[in-house]
């Protein structure tokens, strides 16, 4: 007897994405692997979005109420979720043809990865200027330090992995997907797959753009978190320091930016007390990197 086809659940949180969820529709709706639940959770939209989800009910599940943000509407949308491999798209990104049946693949031939991640590509809010995004080969380290290199939307997860992580931090609202990598990685073998799966479009009013300096509160708070488990592995606890100092920079530099500029230097000089050479290396490896990622845009 043949096996059946594992089902793919994808959670869309929406929220009045009008102008972007037909696309996301779309391209899960014409994806080459066709066992697949879709599930919008939406918050309650008043432009055109549930004009579209109606008239797409024959291609998914949706429900339409206030909530509590996006990891709310994530959290809701898992658990209604009955797939055996579960992810979440955003109302402004798309999956390219392919990607599901990628991920469903290679979860068949690599049994003990329960997180999968792929590259992608990152366009404005018109879907032009696209740019490829390297993930890069996973690094826990990385995500210590509330460095996310994971591309989101080309992230994949077998639902078992619910039942010992549990769901997304309800508050959090922005780095929220590096914290649950984090908590997953600690707990699960990570895959990468240098592939293409999906792409996200950045621009000015995207949350993750317009919030930047926020940042540095939310990634304080799950630093906090973890290095309160007293089961943290010995090899993690080692960059507690490195990392509350990389995070103070950082956040003191995006604050800066954001012509927020007392609370960038509270951010700064709080990582100068724990250690004036730490705060100097960051704050140098932070412009060098800003530097270098504005003259590669610009080209």
């Amino acid at each position: 007897m043949m096996q059946a086809a594992p089902l793919v659940s994808i959670i869309t949180p929406s929220f009045n994405k009008g102008p972007y969820i037909e696309e996301t529709i779309l391209s899960i709706r014409n994806q080459t692997y066709k066992n697949i639940e879709h599930i919008v959770i939406d918050g309650g939209s008043t432009d055109e979005t549930i004009s579209i989800l109606k008239h797409y009910n024959k291609d998914l599940k949706w429900i339409s109420e206030p909530d509590k943000g996006q990891s709310d509407a994530i959290n809701k949308g898992w658990k209604l979720a009955k797939g055996d491999i579960i992810a979440y798209l955003n109302a402004d990104d798309t999956y390219l043809p392919d990607a599901i049946e990628t991920a469903v693949n290679f979860f068949e031939k690599n049994p003990d990865i329960y997180m999968l991640y792929g590259d992608g590509i990152t366009t404005d809010e018109h879907g032009k200027n696209q740019r490829p995004f390297h993930s890069g080969e996973f690094s826990l380290k990385d995500l210590v330090f509330c460095q996310d290199n994971i591309f989101q939307p080309s992230v994949f997860l077998r639902k078992e992995i619910f039942d010992n992580v549990g769901y997304v931090d309800v508050k959090l609202h922005l780095a929220m997907d590096f914290d649950y990598w984090l908590r997953v990685a600690l707990a699960y073998h990570v895959g990468y797959l240098p592939q293409p799966l999906s792409i996200a479009k950045i621009y000015r009013d995207a949350k993750s753009s317009a919030l930047m300096h926020k940042y540095a509160i939310e990634c304080e708070y799950i630093l906090d978190k973890l290095f309160a488990n007293t089961h943290i592995p010995p090899e993690i606890l080692q960059y507690k320091d490195d990392a509350y100092n990389f995070v103070y920079v950082k956040g003191g530099l995006d604050y800066i930016h954001a012509k927020m500029i007392k609370d960038g230097i509270r951010y700064l000089w709080k990582a100068f007390r724990m250690s004036p050479g730490g705060c100097i290396k960051n704050m140098i490896a932070l412009i060098v990197r800003y530097v270098i990622r504005n003259s590669i845009v610009r080209e």
